[in-house]
């Protein structure tokens, strides 16, 4: 039976829109968006229009513009040009000549997502020349080294600094909401066209495995490219560690890049290290291992974290409220990017502890319970580890976890998953986390086959109500985490959305208790 109190948090409702774009009262030529690419050929007459949008969906189409037929795994441009053509595109970009389809102009090329990044930085004229671009990617800590790098910029620097990753995407003068965490690089080149229209200096990006391989981020002028680690995740679309990897690697021999920051930590970064080219200036950060900034003396209590940061001869003491060594290594990479631009980082050391936090990453909920709850992203084996290991290490008594596996995604992580959530609390709640088009038997299954502790574990199949049975079992004094849903809203289950956040649902519980 589902708990009502914790459903009904609050009234809710999410329209799912394509991402928006800045409006621009802009009239290009056709010849002129072309010059940035290869063209095998051209069919149709009118071969000079004014073009004033670009598109990779139809509902974005409008009059005068070009549609990109791109080609994908579920979905396929080609079935979509018809619609295009009625919403008044005069050009398809395809890579597949469509016969008999004489109503517009047809621009075949080798590939459309490199056309479309290269004919997209013409119309939103070059705006990543105009910024500063600094690219963040590995399989943790994105999110949070991002929120930190844009917090020294603006806080410690006092440099406008805009922000697209995975919780929202600030753009100077406005933040929309995030869809994923790299969008398309359409998308991608008009928002930071914004950021020159309002002044921004800096653009701090968060670059996933899927936008790189499916080319989100081709062809942009970077600066700077940080590698945070690489674990677990993502097995269901690279297949492999090494596919991972080299996926990963294609961001790092980006041309105009300058200068790469590395955890040498991670044995992969210390790989990427070798294969990188000798064009490229390199700053290291670890907390095992030696590194241009390091991190020693680690300590861990309720307020946060304090640690030493060394720097050659050089040494400070550094107090945040984020917890855990994994923020000490999201910590140093954001310093290390601006280690690696020239700034002197011992002007930003003050700024560290007001930093507020990322939402959805190891946020505590208040309560007037005495109870420690926290909801986190955390959903690989190496993350729900490395926060379990900084909750076990802080608290005092018992320490409950309420997570899931999403479903269509990488199986082979499960059961890790559920080693580490026995190995680490007193007490597990298994349910479901996005389990999308797959039943929730199949993943419970696949869980299953990780325990080690069995007696430790309840599965619940509804969210909410797993929720509630482990709040009730804390007392004063306990630690309860959510994780592997962060900021998120919706639970997808075939094909609909339901409202759901760990957040509210923790709030509402302990507003409920203080009405008693």
């Amino acid at each position: 039976m589902q708990n009502t109190s914790l459903l009904s948090y609050t009234p809710f409702s999410r329209t799912f829109l394509f991402p928006l774009f800045n409006m621009m009262e802009t009239s290009i030529d056709l010849k002129t968006l072309l010059s940035a690419v290869s063209v095998k050929a051209l069919y149709g007459t009118n071969r000079h229009p004014r073009i004033t949008n670009l598109a990779l969906h139809s509902q974005q189409v409008r009059p005068h513009g070009i549609f990109f037929a791109i080609p994908g795994h579920i979905f396929q441009g080609l079935d979509y040009v018809n619609e295009a053509w009625t919403k008044g595109a005069e050009v398809i970009v395809t890579e597949t000549f469509i016969p008999h389809f004489n109503q517009v102009l047809q621009v075949q090329v080798a590939d459309v997502r490199q056309a479309v990044a290269q004919m997209a930085r013409v119309f939103y004229q070059a705006p990543d020349e105009a910024l500063r671009l600094t690219g963040i990617t590995g399989t943790k800590g994105k999110t949070t080294t991002s929120w930190l790098l844009q917090f020294l910029y603006q806080q410690g620097l006092q440099e406008k600094t805009g922000l697209i990753g995975t919780l929202h995407n600030d753009l100077g003068q406005r933040i929309l909401p995030s869809s994923r965490t790299t969008p398309d690089v359409l998308t991608l080149i008009s928002y930071l066209r914004e950021m020159v229209v309002a002044k921004v200096s800096n653009a701090v990006i968060e670059v996933s495995s899927q936008g790189i391989d499916q080319k989100r981020v081709y062809g942009l002028q970077w600066d700077t490219a940080v590698f945070t680690n690489l674990g677990h995740d993502h097995l269901d679309y690279h297949h492999t560690m090494e596919e991972y990897f080299s996926t990963k690697r294609q961001f790092f021999l980006s041309p105009s890049l300058r200068q790469v920051v590395v955890n040498v930590d991670d044995p992969y970064g210390r790989r990427l290290i070798q294969e990188l080219p000798s064009s490229v200036s390199i700053v290291t950060v670890g907390i095992q291992q030696e590194a241009d900034l390091q991190a020693t003396q680690i300590r861990l209590d309720e307020k946060g974290t304090q640690f030493t940061l060394r720097m050659g001869k050089k040494a400070w003491n550094i107090q945040t409220p984020l917890w855990g060594s994994f923020n000490v290594s999201n910590i140093l990479a954001a310093l290390g990017v601006l280690q690696a631009q020239g700034y002197d980082i011992e002007s930003v050391l003050p700024v560290f502890s007001s930093f507020p936090g990322v939402p959805g990453r190891l946020e505590k909920v208040p309560n007037t319970m005495g109870i420690s709850a926290f909801v986190d992203f955390a959903h690989t084996p190496e993350s729900l580890q490395c926060v379990l290991e900084v909750l076990r290490a802080c608290m005092k008594k018992k320490l409950y976890v309420v997570f899931g596996c999403g479903g269509n995604r990488d199986r082979s992580k499960r059961p890790f998953m559920m080693q580490v959530a026995e190995t680490y609390a007193d007490h597990v709640w298994a349910t479901a986390d996005n389990p999308r088009y797959e039943s929730l038997a199949q993943i419970f299954q696949d869980m299953r086959a990780g325990h080690q502790q069995p007696f430790k574990v309840d599965f619940v199949e509804d969210r909410a109500e797993a929720v509630h049975r482990a709040l009730q079992q804390c007392q004063p004094g306990d630690c309860i985490l959510l994780a592997g849903e962060g900021t998120n809203e919706m639970q997808e289950v075939q094909g609909q959305f339901y409202p759901s956040n760990d957040r509210k649902m923790i709030e509402a519980y302990f507003q409920a208790k203080q009405k008693r």
